[in-house]
């Protein structure tokens, strides 16, 4: 359910973006205070959501790799675990006491 609420939302904003491009066609000024962009809105529109997809996979990607290596050392730590637990299984019991 909330994979089609996030699909009809994005959908939502795709089509008023198509619908502000197209009732936008004339050219714009960007001033970078370096140098001033002059374009289409739909171009502007279109470079800012391709930046802003590019950053966000960029974020997720760190976050991805940082949980792959933490699970990584995780399973490493339960490999040893379970690996003591079965050494301790395989020995006898002693009574030292007697």
């Amino acid at each position: 359910m909330f994979r089609v609420l996030i699909f009809l939302v994005t959908l939502s904003l795709l089509a008023l973006a198509i619908t502000v491009s197209m009732l936008n066609p004339e050219p714009i000024d960007i001033d970078l205070y370096i140098h001033i962009f002059t374009g289409p809105l739909p171009l502007f529109l279109f470079i800012s959501f391709l930046s802003g997809s590019f950053l966000a996979l960029l974020f997720f990607l760190t976050a991805y790799i940082k949980h792959k290596h933490e699970s990584m050392n995780l399973k490493k730590i339960m490999k040893t675990k379970e690996d003591e637990i079965d050494s301790l299984r395989k020995n006898p019991l002693r009574d030292d006491h007697e």
